[in-house]
């Protein structure tokens, strides 16, 4: 009877051992998620990045960023998949890579079979049939046997946005990060803001992982700026 009991007694310890040690695995997982991750702060491209922005005497740290926002990237309406196994796709995708060689804000992936182009200009032919607006950030590349031509990314006009910078940390993740407004992306009723008024920003720092299909996007403190002293400089 004892030697049951001692079985009980030690099969509920390793039990509460083990709910404890999940608890503080999961409580450290979402605190690590909710910050930067190391990965991402130590990646050529974000050590470039942040020090361009404090040479400019902006005061940004790492450690700032908080995550704000999560979700799926994959969206039909704003992406076209094409099967190399159709007639003429690998010419038009070895043709497109070819047309946005050495193109500034055209950025290429380390296999070079993926780019990505936020040009605050209007271009080429989104998936809805459109040129991309200068607002949005086009993916175009090949996953195995696909092509995906996708609208990757858009951000509020209203709020003032602006994509500075972007960088491919392996072929699978991306970050690009943003100059905005400090107000929510889909708010149409804040008043505007003009670039040459001194408006409340923040930056954002959107990682894409397209493997997992997830957009993690990360936010700094808040800053006042006259925007347009200071986007050329970016």
């Amino acid at each position: 009877m004892k030697d049951k009991i001692s079985i009980a007694l030690a099969t509920l310890l390793f039990i509460f051992i083990a709910i404890g040690v999940y608890l503080n695995v999961s409580e450290q997982q979402a605190i690590d998620q909710s910050k930067l991750s190391d990965k991402v702060e130590s990646s050529r491209g974000f050590q470039r990045w942040i020090t361009n922005l404090k040479n400019k005497d902006f005061e940004i740290n790492a450690d700032e960023f908080r995550l704000v926002e999560e979700n799926e990237i994959y969206n039909t309406r704003w992406m076209t998949v094409y099967s190399l196994d159709e007639e003429g796709i690998q010419e038009t995708f070895d043709e497109t890579l070819k047309e946005h060689q050495d193109i500034k804000k055209v950025i290429f992936s380390p296999s070079e079979r993926e780019f990505l182009d936020y040009r605050e200009e209007e271009r080429g032919i989104s998936p809805n049939g459109e040129p991309f607006q200068t607002n949005e950030v086009r993916f175009y590349g090949k996953k195995e046997d696909k092509v995906i031509d996708a609208r990757i990314l858009d951000c509020s006009l209203r709020a003032n946005c602006y994509f500075d910078r972007a960088w491919f940390i392996d072929n699978d993740v991306f970050v690009v990060s943003e100059f905005s407004r400090n107000i929510h992306k889909k708010d149409e009723t804040s008043p505007i803001c003009n670039m040459n008024e001194t408006c409340t920003y923040t930056v954002k720092l959107h990682v894409i992982d397209l493997i997992n299909n997830s957009r993690l996007v990360y936010e700094s403190e808040t800053m006042d700026l006259v925007f347009s002293n200071v986007k050329h400089e970016l």
